[in-house]
């Protein structure tokens, strides 16, 4: 046996994976430990590092650790278990046999490329078993408040790739010219592969004058690429596909934002011209006092260019002094300012909009440079502490001038006992289940089934838990369209019409059964429906967008406060079906 805290080359047949790595179940053998990881962590990635083991060997700098028992007379690895199966597989690929024979002929074939460039002797780090955890706990434990490995945001990445290949993708130009002149992370809204998508295409470069070595790219350009990747967020959001689905293609790409191109060059040039008349205008010695003081009013917007506030009460004025309606924008101040860290939440919910067919979304911003915020939403997870939000609303799509600003401040905290819930670890509980799942026999219940099945016995933090979301948002929508049709008497067409926006379909059926029996839907038993539902537009983003994440804290929370109402909705259902099947 080797002293401890040294460096040893060691033969993979001496080495055994660890039952009880935190990534799977405990396993009760060899084999079964490897069994387990390889579910764990999916057949094409433990293939894909196979691979890049078997290409290029193992990292020089990040050794396996390993821990000897003298019991066994061999070394357990605690860190590099992915690292070390995959030498076995290399080694042998037959102990993949009763594992995964489809992987295991992968393997097979992947050896008879001749491009092996790696060992069965692999060099490794010995320890006792007290530091070895330490490593796993500093590894796996993310950046740890500095104490762990911090990881590359995207634009680092960039900029990695940008160093080794001595020239600068044009999405990382895009982005550093974006923080140069507006001060903004831009891959807050859109990811670094979607920009490179946009305007890598040679005709957009084209239209908006990129040259190939993307050294132009100043700052009119990059508020007209600013303008285009709201425009196409706005569209993205309208028709409810992720940007990448809405335009996968280089004509749908070209067919949106060519003609948004020209359009901004001609507000470009309207807007210079709008300008010069109105320094011809402000010159005037006669204008009455009353615009001396409040400065002239164009379109309901201050030429002078001073920020404008809804305390300020602005109007638009037209003609003879007319006043019509204006756009005023305010923060709800009395709501909720104490979250957690396993929550979502969605900051725009904050904001009230008087006149909202004035309101752009593309003109508002959300920032707070502490908190992980996509689209005005805070995602899970965030380190606990007390955090001050800046809302800005902007004049024009060149974010030069504020129309409104505001700010607040809300508290997350650490997660506390109460919270956790150690019995009920699923969305739908299990009497729930069984009091509905046998009984829905009719057409097309199949899937409703599957959904519910699901639901009621996947663990929260369990494998499949990353689909909650998807599973979540499509029993919702099955559950309140057949709601809407077997009992409310709804056509498709109607129905159709009503569920554009998911969650005021919801609310709109929900209204429909709070009006059945108003005792039992009271006041508290609304609220609670409205803050479920509140929650259902980040639901919807959290299946679409890749970036953004609705905790299924946040799911189970959303099914237990609409629990009364989805007993409503199948009883009533499933009444229905009786009735139909006697007449």
């Amino acid at each position: 046996m080797s002293s401890l805290n040294q460096y040893k080359i060691i033969d993979i047949s001496e080495i055994m994976n660890y039952v009880e790595n935190p990534r799977h179940d405990v396993g009760s053998n060899e084999i079964d430990t490897i069994k387990k990881l390889v579910n764990k962590v999916g057949s094409q990635y433990m293939y894909n590092l196979a691979k890049d083991i078997y290409e290029n060997g193992l990292l020089g700098s990040n050794l396996p650790v390993l821990v000897y028992d003298p019991n066994k007379g061999k070394y357990i690895v605690y860190e590099g278990n992915r690292r070390v199966a995959c030498l076995k597989f290399l080694n042998n690929p037959e102990i993949l046999t009763s594992i995964d024979k489809s992987l295991m002929q992968r393997i097979e074939n992947l050896k008879k490329e001749d491009k092996a460039n790696y060992s069965n002797k692999i060099n490794c780090y010995i320890t006792s078993e007290e530091e070895a955890l330490l490593i796993m706990e500093r590894t796996h434990s993310g950046e740890d408040k500095g104490r762990g490995l911090k990881a590359w945001s995207s634009k680092e990445k960039g900029v990695f790739e940008s160093r080794r290949k001595k020239k600068s993708p044009i999405e990382l130009v895009i982005a550093d010219q974006n923080e140069k002149f507006l001060n903004e992370d831009i891959t807050q809204k859109i990811s670094y592969t979607t920009i490179r998508r946009f305007f890598n295409n040679r005709e957009i470069k084209k239209a908006l004058g990129i040259d190939e070595e993307f050294s132009n790219i100043d700052k009119n350009k990059i508020i007209k690429i600013n303008f285009l990747i709201d425009k196409a967020i706005e569209e993205s959001n309208r028709n409810g596909l992720s940007l990448t689905r809405l335009f996968n293609k280089a004509r749908e790409i070209e067919d949106f934002f060519l003609p948004l191109i020209k359009e901004k060059e001609e507000d470009t040039n309207s807007s210079i011209k709008r300008k010069e008349e109105v320094t011809t205008v402000s010159h005037h010695d006669n204008k009455p006092k009353e615009e001396q003081d409040e400065g002239l009013l164009i379109d309901g917007i201050k030429s002078s260019g001073i920020n404008l506030k809804e305390s300020d009460g602005v109007g638009i004025k037209k003609g003879n002094n007319q006043q019509v309606k204006s756009l005023k924008i305010s923060l709800k101040k009395d709501e909720n300012k104490f979250y957690y860290t396993n929550q979502t939440i969605d900051l725009n919910e904050k904001i009230e909009i008087e006149h909202k067919d004035l309101f752009e979304p593309q003109l508002l911003r959300i920032e707070c440079s502490d908190l992980v915020l996509v689209n005005g939403i805070i995602q899970p997870d965030n380190i606990p502490g007390e955090y001050s939000i800046t809302f800005k609303y902007y004049m024009d799509n060149t974010f030069e001038y504020t129309y409104w600003q505001d700010s607040l401040k809300i508290v997350i905290k650490a997660m506390k006992a109460p919270f956790i819930v150690p019995k009920q670890q699923t969305v739908l509980s299990e009497t729930f289940y069984k009091k509905y799942y046998e009984n829905l026999q009719f057409e097309h219940s199949d899937k409703i089934k599957s959904l519910l099945y699901f639901l009621t016995y996947e663990n929260k933090n369990g494998k499949y838990s990353p689909f909650l979301n998807i599973v979540s948002r499509m029993f919702l929508e099955y559950t309140f369209r057949l709601y809407a049709s077997k009992v409310l008497k709804e056509d498709n067409h109607s129905i159709d019409i009503k569920s554009k926006s998911l969650q005021g379909f919801i609310d709109y059926c929900c209204g429909k059964i709070e009006q059945t029996d108003t005792k039992l839907f009271v006041k508290h038993i609304q609220k609670g429906r409205k803050e479920a539902t509140n929650k259902v537009e980040i639901l919807q983003k959290s299946v679409h967008y890749f970036d953004v994440t609705m905790s299924n804290d946040d799911i189970q929370v959303m099914f237990k406060n609409l629990a009364v109402y989805l007993e409503h909705v199948f009883d009533k259902i499933l009444e229905e079906e009786y009735t139909a099947s006697i007449r």
